[in-house]
């Protein structure tokens, strides 16, 4: 039988992966043309070159030549550009040279990125969906009164046409919001626009857009009718009652009952939202409001994507409040909204866009 002769040369120079060797000090002696390729190099330019400051591993160059399971590192081109690799290091044994197999992973990396931006996509249209899903219906829900009372001659309720301009006007804000929140809060540099206002009137009247939105679910004010002045931003307010109420709404079930509860101190005022829902794990409930959490007692039926409790405390945050919550599995949550009653001296807030001849922001009493 023939003995057939392999030119191992010739198969380390046409290997689509880079194949370098180095002597102890790191200095490379040879690279294949796929190795040249990968570092933008010329046909014999890397042979003298330092393999350790041409490809940059992690933890230094203490390890660089032991024995090495395949590692992400990155590569310098002579252009200037980085190249992202997986570099598989196999030290020297009977010879004084190390050999690095090296693999590009520019495409896997582009196919992850891809994957990434399709998940941030899908968390943003989920957010969008969750912040708008409140104010939506109950504009529907005035505009269909006051057709059903035109349409037989009558004047439509008091306070019916005034819900649907605030509910149209806050809706109309919301979406230029959610646009930009997420990354503003990240950066922390979210916009706001501070006035003053009533929270015990502007939460009942929250409150009441969602009992018009959804009539068969027990949802209570408690509280007073009046008189909690506070100076802040009303519409980001708004955005944390609308995450807070809804969630509580969504966990609880129709039967069981959702309690909004407000009120001040000469510092500070109190927003609760207490339900009687799944409630959250102890173990959990310092990771409520992370970005993406979902609990693990959710369940999969439930929409969303856990990004609504990430904006309310990022809101909260920089409004100069907390955002809290206790909780107990199978007995509810409470979410405590804390405010400063008066805006802290020396705070700078964005300055107010124009709104016209009059505060739309300030629900009407």
């Amino acid at each position: 039988m023939q003995e057939t002769t392999i030119d191992w040369t010739e198969v380390i120079a046409r290997a689509p992966d880079g194949v370098v060797c180095a002597d102890e000090r790191g200095r490379i002696v040879y690279a294949n043309p796929a190795a040249e390729r990968l570092l933008g190099r010329s046909p014999g330019e890397l042979v003298g070159a330092s393999f350790p400051e041409l490809v940059a591993l992690p933890g230094g160059g203490d390890h660089h030549w032991a024995t090495m399971a395949p590692e992400r590192a990155i590569g310098h081109r002579k252009d200037g550009t980085d190249v992202p690799l997986e570099v598989s290091l196999v030290p020297s044994g009977i010879s004084t040279f190390a050999t690095a197999f090296v693999r590009d992973l520019s495409a896997s990396d582009r196919s992850v990125t891809t994957k990434l931006l399709a998940a941030e996509r899908e968390s943003f249209l989920s957010m969008a969906a969750h912040q708008l899903r409140a104010p939506i219906q109950p504009v529907l829900n005035s505009l269909r009164t006051i057709e059903r009372a035109l349409a037989v001659g009558k004047t439509p309720p008091d306070g019916t046409m005034a819900r649907a301009l605030r509910q149209t006007l806050r809706l109309g804000r919301l979406v230029d919001a959610i646009l930009s929140d997420a990354a503003a809060i990240e950066r922390g540099m979210l916009e706001v626009h501070v006035s003053a206002f009533d929270l015990a009137v502007f939460t009942r009247d929250v409150v009441e857009d969602f009992r018009a939105a959804a009539p068969t679910q027990r949802l209570e004010y408690h509280g007073p009718g009046d008189g909690v002045l506070v100076t802040s931003d009303p519409d980001r307010v708004h955005q944390i009652l609308i995450s807070l109420i809804d969630n509580a709404m969504k966990y609880s079930g129709r039967q069981r009952l959702v309690t909004v509860e407000v009120e001040g101190t000469e510092s500070r005022v109190r927003v609760r939202v207490i339900d009687q829902g799944i409630g959250i794990p102890a173990a959990e409930q310092a990771s409520v409001f992370g970005k993406f959490y979902r609990g693990s007692n959710v369940p999969n039926t439930a929409s969303g994507l856990g990004v609504g409790l990430y904006l309310a405390q990022g809101i909260a945050t920089q409004l100069h409040g907390t955002l809290t919550v206790a909780s107990e599995v199978g007995r509810g949550s409470a979410f405590s909204l804390v405010l400063p009653r008066h805006w802290p001296e020396g705070k700078s807030v964005a300055a107010p866009a124009h709104r016209g001849n009059h505060d739309e922001s300030r629900p009407p009493h």
